[in-house]
Order: structure tokens, then sequence, then C-alpha cells
């Protein structure tokens, strides 16, 4: 039956239940979306450590792919779990984003837990393993995106290393896995029929871009906290 079909004194009390429902009802939603939101702070501190433990398994599998698949295709899966080593050196006990913080933000801070989970998730391990699928599936070429992704992240620890003249998070790996891994990959990719400059060209400045633009994001937190 319709509320306004009821008598008035029903028709009051059934109102002020259908309200109180709702109350309740946006009361839940509201904790539910602050416990969402705690739960998820919690994750974006922590998903380096699982990415220690992806790596090992995709190295483990590696060994598996390599009697199946090709050399080229074998070294842009390995990009992945060599990237997460790179990130686990980089941002164990949240050392990068304090580095920035103190280099960069001069105490203050530049970048955010949620800035770097999603520049390193979804940005690196996303786009990795979205290049490795289109490299195996359209165009090994795929595979010269993450490829020069890591190889213009060297110059990236390098550059400051030497500037500052001391050692900075995501260094070693940057040098030691990064650099020789990212070679090996341009070039045995490269060699590959069908893989002209465009797929370097285009490789190129993707990578070139994303570093640009986390730079750039991390100017922009600078002269925010500055004003």
């Amino acid at each position: 039956m319709h509320p306004c079909c009821l008598p008035h004194s029903c028709r009051f009390y059934t109102i002020r239940y259908i309200y109180r429902q709702m109350h309740i009802c946006r009361s839940w939603a509201k904790a539910w979306k602050v416990g969402k939101g705690a739960e998820m702070a919690k994750f974006f501190g922590v998903w380096v450590y699982g990415g220690v433990l992806a790596a090992l398994a995709l190295m483990v599998s590696a060994v598996g792919l390599a009697f199946y698949l090709p050399l080229p295709l074998l070294l842009v899966f390995l990009l992945m779990p060599g990237y997460m080593v790179h990130q686990a050196e980089e941002h164990f006990d949240d050392r990068f984003r304090h580095f920035i913080d103190a280099e960069i933000g001069k105490g203050r801070p530049v970048l955010s837990d949620r800035d770097i989970f999603f520049v390193n998730v979804p940005g690196v391990w996303g786009v990795f393993a979205l290049c490795f699928a289109l490299a195996c599936t359209v165009n090994v070429g795929s595979g010269l995106v993450p490829a020069y992704a890591a190889l213009v992240n060297v110059p990236a620890h390098v550059a400051p290393a030497l500037r500052m003249g001391r050692i900075n998070p995501g260094l070693v790996t940057a040098v030691v896995v990064l650099l020789p891994l990212s070679v090996w990959t341009i070039v045995s990719v490269g060699s590959e029929a069908g893989v002209s400059w465009h797929w370097h060209a285009g490789a190129i400045a993707v990578a070139v871009l994303t570093h640009a633009g986390i730079f750039g994001l991390a100017a922009l937190r600078v002269r925010a906290n500055r004003i």
C-alpha cells in the first residue's frame, strides 16, 4: 500500500521509519567508504612487498617459458620481474618517497603513497604486462616500450647520484639489472623482422613522456607547497 493511502498517524510513522532507514543506510555507506579508504591507504604503502613475491614467482615461471618462447619475448617477459626487483630496492621502507621529500621538497611532502602506487603498479606492472601480451599477439615491437622505459630509468638514477655525489634508492639495481636487461631486450627485439625504427621512436617517446610526467607531477607538488 502506498504511504499516501494510510491514515495520518500511520503515514507519519511510516515516513519517519523510511527516513530513519535512509539515514542508517547513509551512515553505513559513509562508514564503508571510510573503511575502504583506510584499507586502500594501507595497501598503498605495502604493494612493494607483494612485488618481491610476484618477482620470484615470475622468475620461476620464466624457467618453464624459456622452453617455449623465443628469446625476444622471453626478455620482454623478464623485464617485469627485473623491474620489480628494482622497485624493491627503490621503495622498501618508503625510501624513495623520503628521498624525494628531502631532496626536492626540502622536507615537505612531494609524492604521496597513492601517487607512488599508481605510478608503479598500474603504470609499470600493468603497462609491462600489456606490452608483453601485445608482443606475443600483435607485434614483438610492442616489447620495446618496457625495454626503453627501463633504460630511461637508468640515467634518472645515475645523473642525480653523480650530481649529489652519493647513492640514491634504486641506483644499484638500475645499473646492475635494468641497464643490461633493457639493452639486451632492445637489441634482441630490434633484430626481429617487422620491427622498424617507428617502433623504437614510439617506445622512446612513451618512456620519455612517462618519466617527464612523473617529474612534472613532483614539480607541481613542490610549487603548490611553496605557495
